[in-house]
């Protein structure tokens, strides 16, 4: 972990700020897990609900670059920053990365009603990812991609 910041937003509340840079490879998502729910616990949040929602829909979204942005290849990075609002409302991931565009947001919703047989194989991630987080959204600005997901947070929520 880089470490945590307090910044001054535009309407004079602080928040705080984690950051995580790591290699395109896939032996990095434990270290990228491990971040989120080290971050989340500094961040006094001990639902392990949305710990684990957010760490699946991290792992996910960063399976997704390592695997297609990346082609596999481990020369690529991957910033994550994960931020909670003064008001301890909202925990933001953002996530970053310099390959190939690839927006999750337009992806349909998997079948989840044939047989298993007929259905598919793959898309459950970002099925996934759309359920456990309130907000997903995608950017693209210059060569980077930026994938914004948020979980709200209930106030006063201990292990459930």
């Amino acid at each position: 972990m880089k470490g945590k910041q307090r910044t001054e937003t535009e309407n004079e509340t602080t928040e705080e700020k984690f950051e995580l840079t790591v290699e395109s490879k896939l032996e990095k998502l434990p270290v990228i897990s491990e971040f989120i729910e080290e971050t989340m616990k500094q961040c006094k949040i001990q639902s392990i609900k949305d710990i684990y929602a957010v760490q699946l829909s991290v792992d996910e979204a960063c399976t997704n670059i390592i695997k297609h942005a990346y082609s596999n290849k481990s020369e690529g990075t991957i910033v994550i920053r994960c931020m909670l609002p003064i008001s301890g409302e909202k925990f933001i991931v953002n996530i970053m990365d310099w390959g190939k565009p690839f927006d999750p947001t337009t992806i349909p919703n998997p079948d989840t009603e044939s047989d298993l047989n007929e259905r598919k194989v793959g898309g459950l991630g970002i099925f996934f990812m759309r359920k456990f987080m309130d907000e997903v959204e995608y950017v693209r600005s210059n060569d980077m991609n930026l994938l914004i997901i948020g979980k709200y947070i209930k106030k006063n929520e201990s292990s459930k």
